[in-house]
């Protein structure tokens, strides 16, 4: 990632369409300015339609002609749509809900994140798309799965956070001290007994299973790295696209096994709200302290908030600006052309079913055009350090969700709130586990900070010590 350039692109799904359209979607791509396309993140039927027969040619076929047009692609690994033939064949890959039903096929992230079949099935295929794709020069990265972060609830996770449990704690009577589970008669007296959480629980069951679905991510997110690296060249890099609010795991713990962060950011409702799109890019930035790629966010409108509103003429494209202030080195929309049919067929796009332009194309190409004109000046570029800092803490973030003592708080709401007046007065932030070094900064600021351990309150301590200044609220 030493050669930085700002790119422009959107997702696009060649699987659903015939060559003669890619060439018509291509070329308008192209007149926009794009320069990047995702492909592939859920087309495990189409690159698998039987088990064991690898399909790659007709996806050669559509980067070879994003290529003849100066766009390059970020392949997507299709691990968050199992399908069909593997769920009939091995029905045990399926998620378990908190209702304790097997989920359907017919969603997405369907699968069970610690099934040792689905493991193999996904190591199979995303060792042989690496295999394949990996010596084309045309894929310049690639991204693992889509949106991690369904939770399940079958034996054999509660089987695996058992294991894990024991890992963490080393004895029971260590679990049982910590949790405080001579309340309620909650003691243990077997690893077996320990459930996951369904609902409301003990407050350290509930910590611990939000740490272990962390580790279990990390782990499947490991081995698609793993299988990815046997055979891509060091010049591709891996991300994954975390979303939204990035609840239910620890998105600092998982970024650490990424070469970058790549973040979904969609309005929704209403019109975009600068202070908390900034705090968004902020975070994204702060995963990993360094720059990141916007890789998905709206397209004028989106089919699945309250109110489906279109934003306003040239707020996308501000919003685009904001972003790459704020350290993006890429802004693609989701998607390139509306499908015929699915779930997300009256989500906002570029082009309509028919491949005509939508209103907002016009917009995504004038930022295409305000690119080509001074993104050079933008290349290898990096947002300096700041010298305030936030401390975002997913653990304190849980225990606050768990018991937030007042119906209406929020823990996003909440740091916003110390966010806001800094960005009004213009003034830069970086938003930083509370693990990382602190010691340039001015001004830490710890909101709702609820879990401090003796190695936390040191740190600031020592901070203040030299002169710094903490603000720490709970």
């Amino acid at each position: 990632m030493n050669d930085r350039k700002i790119y422009l692109g959107a997702a696009f799904y060649p699987e659903q369409w015939t060559p003669a359209q890619w060439a018509e979607d291509i070329q308008l791509m192209k007149e926009a300015g794009f320069t990047v396309a995702r492909v592939g993140e859920f087309a495990w039927s189409s690159f698998e339609p039987q088990e064991g027969e690898y399909r790659f040619d007709w996806m050669d076929e559509a980067i070879a002609m994003l290529a003849e047009s100066g766009i390059q692609t970020v392949m997507g690994t299709p691990t968050a749509a199992p399908p069909a033939w593997m769920v009939q064949n091995y029905p045990e890959v399926l998620r378990t809900g908190e209702d304790g039903r097997k989920v359907q096929f017919g969603n997405r992230c369907h699968y069970c994140v610690e099934s040792p079949q689905y493991h193999g099935l996904t190591r199979k295929l995303v060792s042989a798309m690496a295999a394949h794709f990996g010596p084309n020069p045309a894929v310049i990265g690639w991204q693992i799965d889509n949106e991690f972060g369904a939770a399940c609830h079958c034996d054999l996770c509660r089987s695996a956070f058992q294991q894990y449990l024991q890992a963490q704690y080393g004895s029971l009577e260590e679990l049982n001290r910590r949790w405080t589970t001579s309340y309620w008669s909650q003691t243990y007296s077997d690893w077996s007994q320990i459930e996951l959480p369904r609902g409301k629980h003990n407050p350290g069951l509930m910590m611990a299973y939000r740490k272990y679905f962390t580790d279990a991510y990390r782990r499947y997110q490991q081995l698609q790295i793993d299988a990815l690296r046997a055979s891509i060249p060091a010049t591709q890099w891996i991300t994954h696209n975390f979303h939204g609010s990035m609840n239910g795991l620890d998105h600092f713990q998982m970024s650490q096994d990424l070469d970058l962060v790549s973040y979904d950011y969609y309005v929704g409702s209403g019109n975009n709200d600068a202070a908390l799109s900034g705090m968004k890019w902020d975070l994204a930035r702060g995963l990993k302290q360094d720059n990141f790629w916007v890789m998905e966010t709206q397209p004028a409108s989106v089919n699945w908030s309250t109110i489906n509103n279109k934003l306003n003429k040239g707020e996308a494209r501000a919003l685009a600006w904001q972003a790459i202030g704020h350290g993006a080195d890429a802004i693609l929309y989701w998607q390139w052309r509306s499908a015929l049919n699915g779930q997300e067929q009256y989500h906002g796009t570029l082009v309509n079913q028919a491949g005509k332009p939508r209103p907002f194309y016009e917009e995504a190409a004038e930022l295409g055009d305000d690119l080509q004109r001074i993104g050079d000046l933008l290349n290898n570029t990096r947002v300096a350090k700041n010298q305030v800092a936030i401390l975002f803490d997913f653990e304190s973030r849980w225990s606050l969700e768990h018991e937030p003592h007042h119906k209406d708080f929020d823990y996003w709401s909440g740091v916003l709130r110390y966010y806001r007046p800094l960005q009004q007065m213009n003034i830069g932030v970086d938003i930083i586990s509370p693990e990382a070094d602190i010691s340039d900064y001015k001004l830490v600021i710890a909101p709702y900070m609820i879990v401090i351990d003796e190695q936390r309150a040191s740190k600031l301590v020592q901070f203040t010590n030299r002169g710094g200044h903490v603000v720490l609220t709970c």
